[in-house]
Parts: C-alpha cells; structure tokens; sequence
C-alpha cells in the first residue's frame, strides 16, 4: 500500500471513531433520561404498593420484599481511564463484538420491560377503577 492509501485508511477509521463517539453520546443521554424515568416510575410504583398494606404485618412483608428487591439493584458504572485502554485493532475489533452481543441483551431486555410497563399499566388502570367504583 501506498503512503496516501495508509493516509486515506487512517483518516476513513478516525473519522469513523469520530462518527461512534457521537453516537455514544446520544446513546448516553437516552440512557440516563431513561434511568431517571425509570427511577421516578419505581419510586411511585413502589407507594402505590404501600398503599395495598391493610396492616402493619402486611407493611413489613411488603417492606422486607422491597428492601430484598432494591439490594439486588446494580450500582454505578466505573469509569476506566483512558490510559488503561488497549489501543490494538484487534482488542478494538473484539470490543465492538462486545458492544454488539450487549446491545442485543440490552435491546431483548428493553422488551422485557415494555411487556413489564404494559402488565403495570393494566393493573394500575384497574386499581384505580376499583378506587373509583368505591368512591
């Protein structure tokens, strides 16, 4: 190969690399608004389920069950520094690989938790029809 060919190779995967880097920043911010939406919906998914404890027992089971729930939540991400990154192709080539089997577990789960979301909505929508009806 030529030294303009290595040149224009070069140039074609920064460019590419640049183009990743502002799709990871989209990506990102979708991720976190989604994470606070989340949070909010749990947060008042988790008293409205309070408000099904006919006593203190009931409170406590509720409770216990939660508490077991919200330890199994994952914890922050850790942040690498840059300079402990391998800067091989290869080691790239099988991060990506990484990255695309993650995005398809990531994508699956997103329809766990749209089924999840409808299963919650129906039985919130008839919650709330029971508590007018006794109104």
């Amino acid at each position: 190969m030529s030294a303009s060919s290595d040149a224009e190779k070069s140039k074609r995967i920064e460019q590419t690399f640049d183009e990743f880097n502002e799709s990871w920043l989209v990506y990102w911010n979708a991720y976190i608004d989604l994470q606070n939406q989340l949070y909010e919906s749990l947060k008042t998914a988790r008293e409205v389920t309070w408000l099904g404890a006919t006593d203190s027992a009931k409170m406590s089971e509720i409770n216990a069950a939660q508490r077991q729930l919200f330890a199994t939540m994952p914890r922050r991400l850790d942040y690498v520094p840059l300079g402990q990154i391998n800067r091989s192709m290869d080691y790239a080539l099988s991060k990506i690989n990484e990255l695309l089997a993650a995005l398809f577990s990531e994508k699956e789960k997103c329809k766990r938790l749209e089924d999840a979301i409808d299963i919650l909505t129906d039985k919130a929508n008839k919650t709330k029809q029971e508590l007018q009806s006794e109104s």
